[in-house]
């Protein structure tokens, strides 16, 4: 029988801070060939970095690679045709793609007849519009030092001018401050709220334990986003960081583990921090944006959210449609929830939907429903007469999104309506709860 090895882990205790990294710890056994297959994982990102000098990691790989063939995010230009699929017969002609082109400059009292140009209208942006979002970002945030470690962060206050501003695009300047500012301001409302130095204590701990996921870790990181410069050369640069990050995370949050979906979040936040603070947001997503859920033991919080999904779609002729032709949300949504559309929409997309996502997901997965909601409207001409086959084509594609700010418009369309028709629901649920007998009512003697 195989020896065992003992794991430690720091709890938190239900004050809201965390405890000593030494004190109060909950001891798991692992199997020694588990820690052993551990072992030699790590140590196949960390030897070759040694080796070479690069032990920080996360610098990016140029090999064969110039830097006129990556883009302002860091992917590297294929010159091979998107992968995603040709446009549908029914949009060829000429005179109905300059129509949609026509439309889509005009905001219409209903954004969903709009969404079929979300994949064939391209706007043409002005060099300084982004410069501008720059300048009224810079107004709004409020700088903060901290007086032991004089580190700065910025503050943003949620107004309305701000939920306004991030629906239309938070500049890349600005991008890793806010999405920092919402998920700590929701933490600190948190009982179990942990500070990010306790953080940052805990994942040096972490780094130095045996994980019973590395295998399946090792195997997802050199498949995640390996278009991106960062990741493109296995064990080094941002491979490095996405293993420890993935790694360190699967420890803390010991119940929910790692799941594959996992990864292309982790390397996402990667493009915009350091290890240790992805490691401190990745943790603040799933305690405050109700991700965790989605990825509990036997997925019970994601089938709860594919049927929020099912009861919104069969209120139009797209679900009734897919309703009859027995799709379920199972069937092609399962990718969209668990990695934030990391597969099915442009990185400047996702962005985008993170960006609002952060800043209103602490009320529920009202921005992810409405995102499968817009990209199901993008393809309303089809799927309205669609068959089986065709449908599941549409759905499980690659969405080449052309117009981001129109997708943005119609996702915001869609979540207020979500959410107005949430505060109906649950408003007449609580006066029937508290309707009195003999108020509107016929009793029995």
């Amino acid at each position: 029988m195989a020896s065992t090895v003992e794991l430690t882990s720091s709890l938190v205790n239900s004050a809201g801070t965390s405890s000593s990294v030494s004190e109060n710890t909950s001891r798991t056994t692992l199997p020694e060939d588990v820690v052993i297959a551990s072992q030699e994982i790590q140590a196949k990102y960390e030897g070759p970095n040694i080796n070479l000098g690069l032990l920080a990691g996360g610098t990016e790989s140029w090999v064969d690679v110039s830097a006129a063939q990556v883009d302002r995010y860091g992917f590297i230009i294929k010159p091979s045709p998107s992968h995603s699929l040709s446009q549908p017969s029914i949009i060829t002609s000429s005179a109905l793609r300059r129509r949609l082109r026509m439309r889509a400059l005009l905001r219409p009292r209903n954004m969903k007849a709009q969404a079929p140009a979300i994949i064939y209208y391209t706007p043409q942006l002005e060099p300084w519009h982004e410069s501008m979002r720059e300048i009224k970002w810079r107004e709004m945030a409020v700088r903060q030092v901290d007086q032991k470690t004089g580190d700065v962060t910025y503050h943003f206050e949620r107004t309305f001018k701000l939920v306004d501003r991030t629906f239309k695009g938070i500049p890349d300047a600005w991008r890793a401050s806010a999405w920092r500012s919402f998920l700590t301001s929701s933490a600190l409302n948190k009982k179990n709220y942990i500070p990010d130095s306790d953080l940052e204590a805990l994942y040096h701990q972490y780094i130095a334990e045996p994980s019973p996921h590395d295998t399946q870790i090792d195997l997802d990181v050199p498949r995640t986003v390996n278009s991106h410069v960062m990741f493109s050369a296995r064990y080094r640069g941002g491979q490095r960081l996405l293993f420890r990050v993935l790694h360190a995370f699967s420890l803390h949050m010991s119940d929910v583990g790692y799941v594959q979906g996992m990864a292309p979040l982790a390397a996402n936040l990667l493009c915009y921090y350091d290890e240790i603070t992805c490691f401190i947001m990745l943790i603040r997503i799933f305690t405050t944006r109700h991700l965790g859920q989605l990825y509990e033991h036997g997925f019970m919080g994601l089938m709860h959210a594919f049927e929020e999904l099912r009861l919104e779609l069969i209120r139009r002729k797209i679900g009734q449609n897919l309703e009859a032709l027995k799709i379920e949300p199972t069937l092609y949504a399962t990718k969209w929830y668990l990695t934030l559309f990391s597969y099915s929409l442009p990185f400047s997309t996702q962005l985008r939907i993170c960006d609002v996502f952060f800043l209103l997901g602490d009320d529920g997965l009202g921005v992810i429903h409405a995102a499968a909601l817009t990209i199901i409207d993008s393809m309303r001409n089809t799927l309205v007469t669609a068959d089986f086959e065709t449908a599941m084509q549409q759905l499980t594609r690659f969405v080449d999104v052309k117009n981001p700010d129109l997708f943005m418009q119609v996702l915001e369309y869609e979540y207020n309506a979500f959410r107005s028709r949430k505060v109906l629901s649950s408003q007449f649920r609580k006066d029937a709860t508290n309707k009195k007998p003999g108020v509107g009512t016929m009793t029995k003697n």
